[in-house]
């Protein structure tokens, strides 16, 4: 499963999706997680400039799961247009945390966050 961290300092999930400064990219499994890349975006947009959102959404295109700080309402329609499940759960949280939790939930202990997740995919897909 590949998924995107939304975050400044790149050590925890502490951006909102409209403003983060950078993208990580992980490959996520019952084994472990791989790092795929880091997308960076240029600060200082004014708020309500939507154009900022754009290329972050491009960035998270084929990723299933999005560990965000927060995300607005644009935010949230730009993500169920690409199927993209934004995860606040961890929010302030390491980013090893989050991808811990999602491994081990792929091994079969899953929390009650990725089986909503994954509902919501299931359903989203559908449409």
């Amino acid at each position: 499963m590949k998924v995107a961290i939304a975050t400044q300092d790149l050590a925890r999930i502490d951006a909102h999706l409209g403003w983060t400064q950078h993208l990580m990219l992980y490959e996520v499994d019952e084994e472990g997680y791989c790092y795929l890349g880091l997308e960076s975006f240029p600060t200082g947009r004014q708020d309500g400039d939507h154009s900022k959102l754009a290329p972050r959404l491009k960035a998270l295109e084929g990723c299933q799961l999005a560990f965000v700080a927060d995300v607005g309402p644009d935010g949230e329609l730009g993500l169920a247009r690409g199927k993209v499940i934004p995860i606040r759960k961890f929010a302030g949280e390491p980013i090893a945390t989050a991808l811990d939790a999602l491994r081990d939930g792929m091994r079969g202990r899953t929390p009650l966050w990725l089986r909503q997740a994954e509902q919501r995919y299931r359903r989203e897909s559908m449409d």
